[in-house]
């Protein structure tokens, strides 16, 4: 079964921050940042899982993260019921775990 993804208010400003960072910096480096986290989650949402979970994270409900291909960021999410709940597009160097407060139990 496949997951309907629910991006956070913060995440999708995060996705479309990055976004913009990288079509500044090289015209096409956006569309392709864009197509390789659509690509992560698409992955995620046939195989929620399949990731582990997030690191030193013990709590429920249990937050898993998957990393983007060719770029330093992750997607930071976790399953409720039958949603995938996206909580951040995080930069593997920046900040970890900034996030947690948008985790509601």
């Amino acid at each position: 079964m496949i997951l309907r993804p629910q991006v956070h208010p913060e995440a999708e400003a995060e996705f479309l921050d990055a976004a913009r960072y990288y079509e500044t910096t090289q015209a096409g480096l956006g569309d392709e940042f864009d197509t390789e986290v659509t690509k992560a989650v698409d992955y995620i949402q046939w195989n929620p899982e399949a990731w582990p979970t997030f690191p030193g994270w013990d709590r429920l409900p249990v937050v898993r993260s998957r990393k983007v291909d060719v770029f330093p960021y992750r997607v930071v999410y976790f399953v409720r019921d039958d949603v995938l709940l996206i909580v951040a597009f995080a930069h593997q160097s920046r900040h970890p775990g900034y996030w947690k407060n948008r985790v509601d139990p």
